[in-house]
């Protein structure tokens, strides 16, 4: 098969956090994420990439700054798609003034999220404060490589989400990605971390009332993937949307995860 011009590269299936509603999909199916590639598999990965014309790499995991050779990797593809958009999607726990100095080199995009601000220990199943997190966004901000943050609402963080999203803007994030948790991965056992549409759409309306704060930002309204082809009936009656349009998974993205097989996007199955 030909990959699409936008490809997600899962490199890792390991994190250092233990996010309870997490959307990966290795966490309703373990197998999907073994075995994983070594750096030779991933270097493969790129280059069939190149041949096939991909024009935007995203690594991401799990956790990809706990790959010893993420850089291998990463500088193999700058090498071998000298012009491509290239990113890192990371929980910033291990992010640093010099890791920052480095991917800006290479020319390789931060994004990063921020679960929550009182909840970020819950919402990260980890004892970690929101606190350093918005520092390494101020300094990313003040060495001229911004990062991109997501923002993902959920009950427990429901009446922060919009301090949540002033607290990115004032700390530098270049943009703001906003959406509420999907019936996937650990949240598709555990739907009590999702709020209800109506709540959701409350949180949009009360930060579009915020002033301008000159960052851009956009709303993802996905409640459940609706291109998967094991969700049960009743499952996507609770959560599906009727208004959905057809999604560009597998057109204009797609996704390799851990173990090197292709999907059309982060919540779907293997064809």
């Amino acid at each position: 098969m030909r990959y699409p011009r936008h490809v997600t590269l899962e490199l890792t299936a390991r994190c250092n956090f233990r996010c309870p509603y997490c959307y990966c999909i290795w966490h309703e199916y373990p197998d999907l994420a073994k075995p994983e590639l070594d750096t030779d598999g991933w270097n493969a990965v790129i280059d069939k990439c190149a041949a096939d014309g991909v024009r935007d790499l995203l690594f991401t995991g799990g956790e990809a700054l706990l790959r010893k050779d993420l850089f291998a990797i990463i500088d193999h593809a700058r090498h071998t798609l000298p012009d491509a958009t290239l990113s890192l999607f990371t929980n910033a726990s291990r992010l640093t003034e010099q890791l920052i100095k480095a991917f800006k080199r290479r020319r390789v995009r931060l994004a990063t999220s921020l679960q929550g601000l009182r909840t970020y220990g819950a919402m990260t199943g980890t004892r970690r404060s929101y606190k350093r997190l918005l520092t390494i966004l101020s300094r990313a901000a003040e060495l001229k490589w911004p990062i991109a943050v997501s923002l993902t609402v959920t009950k427990a963080n429901l009446h922060e989400a919009v301090d949540m999203f002033a607290a990115a803007v004032l700390s530098g994030a270049v943009t703001i990605q906003v959406g509420p948790v999907i019936a996937g991965g650990r949240a598709r056992a555990s739907q009590e971390w999702m709020v209800t549409r109506q709540e959701w759409e409350d949180v949009k309306e009360r930060i579009r009332a915020l002033p301008d704060g000159r960052v851009p930002y956009s709303f993802c309204d996905e409640f459940i993937c609706e291109c998967r082809r094991d969700t049960p009936p009743e499952l996507l009656a609770k959560w599906g949307d009727p208004n959905h349009t057809p999604c560009p998974a597998g057109k204009s993205f797609g996704v390799i995860g851990p173990n090197g097989l292709y999907r059309t996007c982060l919540h779907s199955l293997p064809a």
